[in-house]
């Protein structure tokens, strides 16, 4: 659980804009804060740059944890963590803001990579999937979190001392972390990690135990008989499976990395980012009865609670039925939510104050079931391990990539082509995505991974899913 705080920290990233920007702005205009830079412009920016910093992080993080291991890894990722946090709450200009947003992007992102991945290594079988499931629940909740506090506090917590509050975050984790052990198979360093699958490479199973003994202090092979175990293993891992980048284009490779990169472009163009900085923003423009703040924080919640929710049925309804039921919800309550602005701007929106929040809630409850942690998980399903880590890293800078894309251009195309189109287009992609998800994507529940890679490895099943329970 200690390590999923930095999950949490995402959350607090990833929600901030959305009660922070608009404060930031009114203060601007009424004179109680001076930002110099500041325009329509710097808006974008702060929303957006967020994903080229965790995007940044894929690739930079992805090296260090296997040389400094998880643990070493989380603890460095949490102190410009919190100077990023310190930058935004301090800022004279746009450019300390944006270059704030940028670093907790990229800590966040870090986090997002380092913490299942260290889950994955120390949790017990039986416990497992209840903790990874966490990453995603700690994201939302963080998420909510920086919805509730301004409306609690109200005017007395500005942007400025969210900010102080969200650092905090990234201190608890750095003090929780020192007292957490190392994951079992990186708690050395990568020269003697090299030295240690050297020597079992070449079957010199004794020394490489004597190395062992010594690296952790231990008087006997029996107390580190269980480490060498794991190492053993491992090692014997990696000569079965070792890979290149051109086996990526082997068929029974490439279609299921193709159907990966296609949920991962369904899943951040279906707008949820958008929707998620610009929360508060939408709320304003739709001239809702209800407060904006109060409407963020119900949001936030429907979030948070369906997330938590999906962790006791994915296994049950199927991954293919949510997706569908996901794509179907989601597209339906983009096109009315398109339906009022368009309403709205011929002042025909009269009585139907409440329906963005309903349009809102029903989006947010599909995503959080379907296209929010399915893709994940089928990603430990469709891809072989051969070629799991090449993939998942690829799925995970394109997620990030259009994630900008929409963040960044969401306002552009706002302000060109009317807000209710925006959210039009978002629902064809959805309706696109269904198409998908129907024609072409197999049921992968109850399916062992010999039957799922088996199904792409046999040319003659590629019209046909593999036979569903």
């Amino acid at each position: 659980m200690t390590s999923n705080i930095g999950a949490f920290g995402l959350g607090t990233t990833l929600g901030y804009t959305s009660p922070a920007v608009p404060d930031l702005k009114e203060r601007i205009l009424n004179g109680t804060v001076e930002i110099d830079m500041f325009s329509e412009g710097t808006e974008s920016w702060i929303g957006s740059v967020f994903n080229l910093g965790a995007i940044a992080s894929v690739i930079v993080v992805g090296i260090l944890v296997d040389i400094i291991g998880r643990k070493m890894s989380m603890i460095l990722l949490s102190v410009p963590f919190v100077l990023g946090w310190l930058l935004i709450a301090f800022a004279q200009n746009s450019v300390m803001i944006i270059s704030g947003r940028a670093i907790t992007g990229f800590c966040g992102g870090g986090f997002s990579l380092v913490s299942p991945l260290f889950v994955a290594e120390m949790a017990e079988d039986n416990i497992r999937g209840a903790l990874g499931s966490g990453f995603q629940i700690m994201l939302t909740f963080g998420i909510l979190f920086v919805s509730v506090v301004p409306y609690v506090f109200g005017s007395f917590l500005s942007y400025k001392w969210l900010a102080i509050v969200c650092c905090f975050v990234p201190i608890i984790s750095l003090v929780a972390m020192i007292f957490i052990p190392e994951s079992p198979r990186y708690g050395f360093n990568q020269l003697q990690l090299k030295r240690l699958v050297y020597l079992v490479f070449k079957g010199k199973l004794a020394e490489a135990g004597k190395s062992l003994c010594w690296f952790r202090k231990k008087a006997s092979f029996r107390d580190v008989e269980v480490e060498m175990r794991i190492i053993e293993m491992s090692v014997h891992e990696m000569k079965s499976q070792a890979s290149s980048f051109g086996e990526l284009f082997e068929s029974h490779h490439l279609r299921p990395s193709l159907l990966m990169m296609a949920l991962m472009c369904f899943l951040q163009l279906s707008g949820i980012n958008a929707v998620i900085f610009y929360t508060y923003d939408i709320f304003q423009a739709a001239g809702t009865t209800m407060d904006e703040n109060l409407s963020t924080i119900i949001f936030g919640s429907v979030q948070f609670g369906a997330t938590v929710s999906t962790i006791f049925f994915v296994d049950r309804a199927g991954r293919k039925i949510l997706l569908l039921v996901s794509s179907a919800v989601m597209c339906g309550s983009l096109v009315v939510l398109g339906i009022f602005f368009h309403l709205k701007e011929n002042g025909n929106d009269e009585g139907l104050g409440l329906l963005p929040l309903i349009c809102l809630m029903l989006f947010t409850w599909a995503f959080s079931i379907g296209y929010g942690p399915i893709p994940w998980v089928m990603l430990g399903e469709l891809i072989p391990q051969k070629v799991k880590a090449r993939v998942a890293s690829l799925a995970t800078v394109i997620s990030w990539s259009l994630s900008f894309v929409v963040t960044k251009f969401f306002k552009s195309i706002q302000d060109t082509l009317t807000i209710q189109w925006c959210y039009w287009i978002f629902a064809i992609i959805c309706a696109i995505g269904f198409a998908f998800v129907f024609l072409l994507l197999p049921e992968t529940k109850g399916k062992s991974v010999e039957e799922i890679q088996n199904y792409f490895s046999d040319t003659r099943l590629a019209s046909v899913s593999p036979k569903t329970e």
